[in-house]
């Protein structure tokens, strides 16, 4: 059991999860702390994506361990020199409509009457994940692989998962966003896309179906508007927040269970109500690369600039390799407690059960 091992050591885990959002150019400060989870010899056996979180996750999970910094660092400098080309136009479109009023989310979409300018050639995009990624190794389950995405016909929000579907380009690319829009894209028929490019993924939709097990998670946000201490003002806020509260019912349930008499749990009725009780745990890690006011964050989600892409793969490094060192991050919850948040946000760590 995960409990007879080292309290304060991710070796406890019988699950490592690392969960990706979408932002843009900002994705590079994902890249870097998987990096600095590889370097650390942490292989997580879960990783799921959105937006450019789908890159690196499929990235990841389609390397071997010891080569997916390498792969995911050639991901990087050539997604950048494919963007670079068109970027100062888009950076500067987003300026100005944020200047504007709009929110980030509607500066991100095409002005009306117009297309989406797109820095991105979606055929280089292909090749370049053809390079990157190995497919086979994705669908051997080796690594969980879970992937957001829109179907864009009826609005549902779902995942492909290699734990149900045979992973390929298409999947990978149904579930990306970069800034100026990217096409819908078929799989099976039917219509995909994100669409946002500061896309989060759902925490439940990811977990929820599977065993209980105690599990350390990693969120990893290339932006968050939220303010520290303040997890409702923001979507991945939300959904740690949603996430937690469902997670610490059913700690509370599997706690009472323990507590009730042999003849009280032999009830059917008690059984099926205990049966929704678990007493596995999660650690959560929320890492923030801080992305500053709107406008400065505009420019950023498009900035695919060696300079700037090396600086926040640095970031991401850095706040990674913090967060493993603090091992009182790992320690197990109290007992009514069933997920503990911890998060770094800009290199500055703060710790907090809620």
């Amino acid at each position: 059991m995960a409990h007879s091992r080292s309290e304060g050591s991710i070796a406890r885990f019988e699950r490592v999860a690392v969960v990706l959002s979408g932002s843009g150019a900002l994705g590079a400060y994902q890249a870097g702390a998987l990096t600095a989870m590889e370097l650390a010899d942490h292989r997580p056996n879960w990783l799921a994506g959105i937006g450019t979180g789908a890159f690196n996750a499929a990235i990841a999970a389609g390397n071997p361990p010891g080569e997916r910094g390498a792969k995911l660092l050639f991901f990087w400098r050539a997604l950048g020199e494919i963007a670079r080309q068109d970027a100062p136009t888009l950076r500067e479109r987003l300026r100005r409509r944020l200047g504007a009023g709009h929110s980030v989310g509607t500066a991100l979409r095409a002005e009306p009457g117009q297309a989406p300018r797109r820095p991105i050639d979606t055929a280089k995009l292909r090749a370049l994940l053809a390079q990157c990624v190995d497919f086979a190794r994705i669908n051997s389950g080796l690594t969980r692989l879970t992937l957001g995405t829109t179907h864009l016909a009826t609005g549902a929000e779902l995942s492909f998962d290699n734990d149900r579907h045979i992973i390929g380009i298409d999947h990978v690319m149904a579930s990306a966003s970069l800034p100026g829009g990217m096409p819908p894209v078929m799989v099976d028929g039917e219509p995909y896309g994100t669409g946002a490019v500061l896309a989060v993924n759902s925490l439940s939709g990811i977990f929820d179906a599977a065993a209980p097990a105690d599990t350390l998670c990693f969120v990893i946000d290339g932006f968050d508007p939220a303010p520290p201490g303040s997890p409702g003002c923001s979507r991945s806020g939300q959904q740690i927040a949603a996430y937690r509260r469902a997670h610490d019912l059913r700690r509370i349930v599997g706690f009472l269970g323990e507590r009730l008499p042999p003849e009280l749990r032999r009830d059917s009725d008690v059984r099926r109500c205990l049966a929704q009780g678990s007493m596995a745990t999660m650690n959560l890690v929320h890492l923030v690369h801080e992305g500053g006011g709107p406008t400065e964050l505009a420019g950023k989600l498009a900035d695919f600039s060696g300079g700037g892409l090396a600086e926040r793969w640095r970031a991401g490094e850095r706040d990674m390799a913090a967060s493993l060192a603090r091992s009182a991050w790992l320690a197990p919850p109290s007992r009514r407690v069933g997920v503990v948040v911890h998060e770094l946000r800009g290199s500055a760590p703060r710790s907090r059960i809620r």
